[in-house]
């Protein structure tokens, strides 16, 4: 009967790897593994029959690794799950281009949540729902529910504007755009991060030169943007919208008044 060396080299004379004494000496050691080593299952002699596989194999001995059968099914599976996450990358391309209608339909979930739990959703409650999934499938196409998470939508409606979050549990809370879409041309339509920049800076300068904070209907009647449109339609519209502006860390509200937030200060600070 052939020995190990013998089996490997054969085996690997049809390969890149033909004549490397090193990858058929792990390959041997895999197929027949070292007395000190009982409790490690053999690597058949079969097993390079399957492309995939075999594949494996070669790449393990390419990196200098033992293929033993425990690290070619790691390997494989590992490679899987990087496949079928690089697909769904691709896909959250797709997801980009609706990122809108995507946004709007985080946003309504997130505030409702609000409304009637005085909290935001989890990531997993607002991803879990059917109308994300309806929208996923329209915009993206067939998804595994357990996938929808790759496609990044809670990032990307966040960079949107759409929605608000940071690290603090059920902090998911509707954005600048949900809020600002109701009225129009008649607020600032500038991006979110330009909003919050303008709202901290306003209240930091009132702050700075009246040694307290504005009120919130002073913010909301006097704060404009670059082309003189108001930034909140109302004082009523500068409430609703504190919790985007404090969750994001452009506002904090001591006293219940409006004053920079930890994102704020550390944007002010070199002014």
């Amino acid at each position: 009967m052939p020995s190990c060396d013998t089996i490997a080299a054969a085996w690997l004379a049809q390969t890149e790897l033909a004549a490397d004494r090193t990858a058929v000496a792990l390959l041997s050691r895999a197929i027949d593994p070292p007395e000190l080593e009982p409790e490690r299952e053999p690597l058949p002699i079969t097993a390079a029959a399957e492309p995939g596989t075999a594949a494996a194999i070669l790449e393990l001995l390419e990196h200098g690794a033992v293929p033993t059968l425990a690290a070619v099914r790691t390997h494989i599976a590992r490679k899987e799950l990087r496949v079928e996450s690089e697909r769904v990358g691709r896909l959250g391309e797709l997801a980009q281009c609706g990122i809108d209608d995507f946004g709007r339909i985080l946003a309504r979930l997130t505030h409702d949540h609000w409304i009637r739990h005085g909290a935001g959703p989890t990531r997993r409650d607002v991803l879990d729902a059917p109308a994300v999934h309806t929208a996923v499938r329209e915009y993206v196409g067939d998804v595994a529910p357990t996938a929808v998470r790759h496609l990044w939508l809670l990032e990307r409606a966040q960079r949107a504007g759409w929605i608000a979050y940071n690290t603090s549990p059920r902090s998911l809370c509707a954005g600048r755009r949900f809020h600002a879409a109701k009225y129009g041309q008649r607020v600032s339509l500038q991006p979110v991060e330009t909003i919050g920049t303008l709202v901290a800076r306003f209240v930091d300068d009132y702050r700075t030169r009246y040694e307290r904070s504005p009120r919130w209907n002073t913010l909301a009647h006097d704060l404009r943007d670059n082309r003189g449109r108001r930034v909140f339609f109302d004082t009523a519209d500068a409430h609703v919208q504190r919790l985007w502006l404090v969750t994001a860390g452009w506002l904090s509200t001591p006293n219940d008044l409006p004053a920079p937030g930890p994102l704020a200060q550390k944007l002010l600070a070199p002014r």
